[in-house]
């Protein structure tokens, strides 16, 4: 599989710039490398940053006042990350972990202002961007309020395989390494009882592996699956 290289120009952020507006947004941003297991951004800071994700993945981790982890989502090549920093300046409530080793652009809150400025189009789009994952967000909370551990694994996988999902003929491979730990922090669930479910809908072919990812079956139907 080959690696996701995202370069500036194709981010929906900056469509229909001139070329001359666009080698301007270059200059402005800085380019940086996160090596895997390195915290970009930590829960309990002030964040006046905007990160571009080019290469990699990212885990945004928030940690409970009980202390337990909580993984809220997994971004990656294309998404953006601190955007909220361009409205108010607060405390952030998670942490962002590198996955695999990342390469990120990334602009000040004075330098985005100022692009802002210069092309005002991009403050709509930013605005648009933010409204998409309101209702991601929204959206995410209701399907998991009162569902079973089963249908909290199965949206977590369709979410993934549509996010970082390469398409096979049968199946789609998600392309994200997680463990086991990882999905249960991410549906709020124990790791036994992930483990058992992985088995069941293993058995039923709904999920499989290739090689280190895990793969989902992209014509069942979660009604037709009885554990």
């Amino acid at each position: 599989m080959g690696e996701c290289i995202i370069c500036l120009k194709e981010l929906p952020l900056f469509f229909g710039l001139s070329q001359e507006e666009f080698d301007h947004v270059c200059l402005c941003a800085n380019k940086q490398i996160f090596l895997k297991g390195s915290n970009i951004v930590r829960q309990g800071d002030f964040n006046s940053t905007i990160y571009l994700v080019k290469i990699g993945k990212l885990k945004l981790v928030q940690l409970s006042t009980e202390g337990r982890e909580i993984i809220l989502d997994i971004v990656g090549p294309g998404e953006i990350l601190g955007e909220t920093s361009l409205f108010k300046e607060e405390a952030l409530t998670f942490s962002a972990v590198a996955m695999e080793d990342v390469k990120i652009c990334s602009f000040s809150k004075e330098q985005f202002e100022k692009l802002v400025i210069t092309n005002p189009r991009i403050a709509i789009k930013i605005i648009n961007y933010l409204s998409d994952k309101l209702n991601d967000s929204f959206q995410q909370a209701g399907d998991s309020r009162g569902a079973s551990i089963r249908d909290k694994l199965l949206k977590l996988f369709i979410r993934l395989a549509d996010d970082h999902g390469t398409e096979t003929p049968s199946e789609k491979i998600i392309e994200v390494i997680i463990t086991q730990q990882d999905i249960a922090d991410m549906i709020g669930a124990s790791r036994v009882m992930v483990v058992q479910t992985l088995k069941e809908l293993q058995s039923k072919g709904v999920i499989g592996k290739c090689g280190k990812y895990y793969t989902l079956r992209m014509d069942f139907c979660m009604n037709d699956i009885i554990l």
